[in-house]
C-alpha cells in the first residue's frame, strides 16, 4: 500500500466510496475491512475525520486507512462530539457515538400545585412545581393537566443554556347549577349578579362560594349560601313563601334587638334592648344608577355604575327618598338591620374580618362585593363602603348622663362608616354626625320602608 497521511488519506476514503480513487493507493478489496459509524439517540448526523466530510450516519466505510483516529459528528440541536477510535486492518467494527442534546432549562409553577407538565404532549417532563428541568432547544408546547382544572397550555422556543421561568393559575372546569322554584319565574342573582334567565333555569358558573338569591313579585327574597365544586352538577329546589316585601328591599320583623354598647364611645351607651315595629329597609346601598334614574344630572366616573352613590347630604338623601315612596331609616332601624337581635359588634359577629366590608381603602366599590360581610337581615356593606344618612338627630340616648354642645336637633347621624374608616368605625354601634347640608365624598344612604 502507498501511504498517505492526514486530510490526504481521507479525501482518498472518501473517493475510494464512490469508486473515483486513484494513484494514491490501490483499490480497495473486499478482504479489506469494513467500519459503520452510528450516532444516537438520532441518526443523520454529520461524519468528520481530519476535517473532511464523509457523509450521514449512519455511515459505513470499506477499508479506511487503520489505526488511532478521532471522528467527529454533528447534529443540529446537538453538541459537536468527538471521539478517538482504532479502525482495523481486516474485519467488521461497528461504532456508535452517543450525542447530548443541546439544552436549555425550564421552571414552571402553578397554582394549585401538583399540576402534571407535559412536553409536545407525549413526555411527562413531572408535576409542579417543576424545577430547572433540561429541554432541548427548538419549539416547544407544554401542557398543565391536572384533575377539575382546564388544561393550560404555552408555547415556548428553547435557546442554549437560557433558563425560563413560567407560572400558571389553573382555571377550574365549570360547574352546573340548575334552579327550579315554586312558583317559578323566579328572578336569580348570585353574589348579587341578576341572572339573564329566570326559574326554571340552568347554567355554567365558576366554582366558587356563592350567595344564591331568587325572588318573585308577592314572594319573600330567599337567599341562600352555596358552595360549587369543579365539574359539580347541582340542583337546587326553592319554595318561596308568601310575602310583599318591596323589590330591593328586606323585611326586619318587629320585636325586642339590643341596641348601644357600654364600655365604647360615650354617645353609645347605655347599651339597652329597645323593641320596634316590623319595617323594610334596601338591601343594598342605593347605586350611582338608581340615583340617576331620579336625578339624571348626577355625574359619576365611567364603571362605577353599581358602586354606592357618595357626596350626598342628608336633604338630598331624603328628598331621594321620598321622590320614590320611601324614608330614611331611623337609627335604631338602621342598627337592628345591621347586627340583628343578639348584640354582635359586626354584621358577620363579633370579631373584625377585614375581608368582609371595604374598609381602610381608597374608593367605593360595587354594592354586595362583600357576601361574607352580609347582615343577620341580609342587608350589605352595612359596615364600611359609604357612610349611611338616617332620619334621626344626634342626641344622647336615654340613660346617658353625659352632655355636651353637639347634642340637640342641629346634626344628623350617619351609620356604618366608609371606605376610609378603620375597624373601630365600622361596628354596628358606631355613631357618626354631621350638618345637614354636609356632602362628604363618603355620604351615601339606603331608604327604608313602613310595614302596611
Amino acid at each position: 500500500m502507498v501511504a498517505c497521511s492526514g486530510r490526504r488519506k481521507w479525501v482518498w476514503v472518501l473517493l475510494a466510496a464512490s469508486g473515483l480513487a486513484a494513484g494514491c493507493v490501490r483499490a480497495p478489496i473486499e478482504e479489506g475491512s469494513r467500519v459503520v459509524i452510528g450516532s444516537s439517540p438520532e441518526q443523520d448526523a454529520s461524519v468528520l475525520v481530519s476535517d473532511v466530510s464523509l457523509g450521514q450516519t449512519p455511515l459505513s466505510l470499506r477499508n479506511p486507512p487503520p489505526g488511532e483516529t478521532v471522528v467527529v459528528v454533528t447534529r443540529e440541536g446537538f453538541e459537536r462530539t468527538s471521539k478517538t477510535v482504532v479502525f482495523p486492518e481486516r474485519g467488521e467494527q461497528r461504532i456508535v457515538i452517543d450525542m447530548k442534546p443541546l439544552r436549555g432549562f425550564l421552571t414552571i409553577e402553578s397554582t394549585p400545585p401538583g399540576a402534571r407538565v407535559y412536553l409536545d404532549g407525549r413526555e411527562h417532563l413531572g408535576d409542579t412545581p417543576l424545577a430547572h428541568k433540561e429541554i432541548s432547544i427548538g419549539k416547544h408546547t407544554y401542557e398543565l393537566r391536572m384533575n377539575n382544572y382546564k388544561t393550560a397550555t404555552a408555547e415556548i422556543d428553547v435557546r442554549e443554556d437560557y433558563r425560563y421561568q413560567f407560572a400558571h393559575i389553573l382555571v377550574p372546569k365549570d360547574a352546573q347549577l340548575g334552579i327550579v322554584t315554586r312558583p317559578s319565574g323566579a328572578k336569580i342573582w348570585l353574589n348579587g349578579e341578576l341572572r339573564p334567565v329566570a326559574s326554571p333555569a340552568k347554567f355554567d358558573v365558576t366554582p366558587g362560594d356563592y350567595i344564591l338569591a331568587v325572588s318573585v313579585k308577592g314572594y319573600e327574597k330567599l337567599e341562600q349560601p352555596i358552595v360549587l365544586g369543579p365539574e359539580e352538577n347541582k340542583t337546587l329546589e326553592l319554595v318561596l313563601k308568601e310575602g310583599k316585601a318591596p323589590e330591593g328591599m328586606v323585611l326586619v320583623p318587629g320585636g325586642l334587638f339590643v341596641m348601644g354598647l357600654n364600655g365604647a364611645s360615650p354617645d353609645e351607651k347605655p347599651q339597652r334592648e329597645i323593641d320596634l315595629p316590623a319595617f323594610y329597609i334596601d338591601q343594598y346601598e342605593v347605586t350611582n344608577e338608581e340615583f340617576k334614574a331620579v336625578y339624571p344630572e348626577h355625574r359619576f366616573a365611567k364603571g362605577d355604575v353599581q358602586d354606592p352613590v357618595t357626596g350626598i347630604s342628608f336633604n338630598r338623601a331624603a328628598d331621594y327618598a321620598k321622590a320614590i315612596g320611601k324614608r330614611l331609616p331611623t337609627e335604631e332601624e338602621w342598627e337592628k338591620a345591621a347586627r340583628g337581635t343578639d348584640g354582635r359588634e359586626y354584621p358577620w359577629g363579633m370579631e373584625f374580618v377585614k375581608e368582609n366590608g371595604n374598609c381602610g381603602s381608597d374608593e367605593t366599590v360595587r354594592v354586595g362585593r362583600y357576601r361574607m360581610g352580609v347582615s343577620p337581615f341580609k342587608c350589605y356593606d352595612m359596615a364600611g363602603n359609604a357612610y349611611e344618612w338616617t332620619s334621626s338627630w344626634y342626641q344622647a340616648y336615654p340613660g346617658n348622663p353625659e352632655v355636651t354642645k353637639d347634642y340637640g336637633q342641629q346634626f344628623r347621624v350617619l351609620r356604618g362608616g366608609s371606605y376610609k374608616s378603620d375597624r373601630f368605625g365600622v361596628r354596628c354601634a358606631r355613631r357618626h354626625y354631621d350638618h345637614m347640608e354636609s356632602a362628604r365624598e363618603d355620604y351615601g344612604f339606603r331608604c327604608a320602608k313602613d310595614v302596611e
